[in-house]
């Protein structure tokens, strides 16, 4: 199948969960790396309520620890060495990235906005996951692996503490990326026409 749109670039962009430490770029071109996609990211209202943090070495292997022992308290007794065996994978890569939103932001724009107030807090979230799927694609681009999770919940008060992030930023989403160690299994489709549409 042809196409007139250049895709290859979005189709090598897949859930990656056998990762590895291997570098393929040094870590300055990370950084570089969040900065243009925080600044390029588009938002509602130019609001920027998006917040990053990346962790690396220690503080990497540390965070996928606490999430171990946070999940492990949790999980039933047969779901244990799943969890351990999964969230192990993702401490092998080089490094995580935290999404968080912040909430003193988003509630500035909801009260400079009222006519909007219900609605501030899905467009906030989207522009979270453009950013999200950004670093996501310019990983994949490097031949870096990345997946996202959601442990949100059961870390949230803890990891706030251990890093001394502000009580305001809450978070959305966790990306562990490093080394492609395993490919991804093939990936199965929904057929198109049941999901798209087109009228002209």
């Amino acid at each position: 199948m042809t196409h007139c749109i250049e895709q290859d670039s979005l189709n090598r962009r897949r859930s990656i969960y056998a990762l590895g430490n291997t570098r393929s770029v040094p870590d300055t071109c990370l950084f570089d790396t969040l900065k243009d996609c925080l600044l390029n990211c588009p938002t509602p209202f130019n609001a920027q309520t998006a917040r990053l943090v990346l962790l690396l070495n220690k503080y990497h292997t540390d965070f996928w620890n606490l999430v171990l022992a946070k999940v492990l308290d949790a999980a039933p007794a047969n779901k244990k060495d799943g969890v351990r065996q999964k969230i192990n994978s993702f401490a092998q890569g080089w490094g995580t990235i935290l999404y968080f939103e912040d909430t003193d932001a988003l509630a500035k724009l909801q009260k400079d906005f009222p006519l909007y107030q219900q609605n501030m807090r899905d467009w906030t979230l989207e522009a979270n996951g453009i950013l999200e799927y950004m670093i996501w694609q310019a990983l994949a681009e490097n031949e870096i692996g990345a997946s996202l999770q959601h442990y949100n919940e059961l870390i949230e008060d803890t990891l706030k503490k251990w890093l001394e992030l502000p009580d305001n930023w809450k978070i959305i989403a966790q990306m562990p990326f490093g080394s492609i160690e395993k490919a991804p299994a093939e990936k199965t489709f929904l057929p198109t026409e049941s999901r798209l549409k087109i009228f002209r």
